[in-house]
């Protein structure tokens, strides 16, 4: 199990806000209260209320208040996504449908709009192979359902479209770190700024490591041609 902790970051002082007694409130109320917007299910900024979809977002203050990891924790967190992993990769099922090895070939991936799923086996990654820190993320939008007619392939059974923060998002230079069980450790550093009214810069760069279980066990080759189904040193 994994047990990280960050090291040092940045922060922005604010006033705190009292939160709202949603239960005092009257229909009418609730329904006029603002929504967060999203930008991928119509492909354009409009209310979750008036998406033709259903989607779900999390945001960078849920990321950083929950601890996620990966884009594939994220997805855990969403109802109706369930997360499979072989050691190899991490595998996505959407409304209780998982085809084994397909490599996510299924769900269409995109950064920015820009689409991730690669040109070879149209697979999409979302594990510790994601391309993205999770740091630089300003928030995840799960549209459910087939998108082929909007997006094209591998959109048939989700699209996920990730937002990354602009660079007058990050104020300034940021450091983050981490340490973790099995020798896990990493780093991130990060700048950004905003220039004028248009121009954004945001430059980050961030590795990782860790040693790994020393001993892994696999029951389907439990002989004793394959010393009992256990693998030592397998993670190097």
């Amino acid at each position: 199990m994994l047990v990280a902790a960050a090291l040092c970051g940045a922060v922005v002082p604010g006033e705190a806000q009292e939160p709202q007694d949603l239960t005092s409130l009257s229909p009418e109320e609730l329904f006029a209260l603002p929504t967060q917007g999203e930008s991928t299910a119509s492909k354009y900024l409009n209310k979750v209320t008036d998406a033709p979809a259903s989607v779900s977002i999390v945001t960078a203050e849920e990321i950083r208040l929950y601890g996620y990891r990966t884009l594939a924790d994220v997805l855990n967190s969403v109802r109706g996504i369930a997360i499979s992993y072989d050691r190899n990769y991490t595998y996505l099922g959407f409304r209780g449908l998982s085809r084994p090895g397909d490599l996510n070939t299924r769900i269409l991936v995109l950064i920015d709009g820009h689409r991730l799923n690669d040109n070879v086996f149209d697979s999409a990654l979302v594990g510790d192979e994601f391309p993205v820190d999770l740091e630089n993320v300003e928030r995840v939008e799960i549209i459910r359902g087939p998108g082929g007619a909007v997006y094209g392939t591998s959109a048939f059974s989700a699209v996920i479209s990730v937002v990354t923060k602009r660079g007058g998002e990050v104020h300034g230079l940021e450091a983050t770190g981490s340490l973790g069980t099995l020798d896990t450790r990493g780093l991130r550093l990060g700048w950004g700024t905003a220039i004028g009214n248009r121009l954004h810069l945001l430059i980050s760069g961030s590795t990782a490591d860790s040693e790994g279980q020393p001993r892994l066990y696999f029951r389907e080759f439990d002989t004793p041609e394959t010393s009992g189904g256990f693998a030592d040193g397998a993670w190097r």
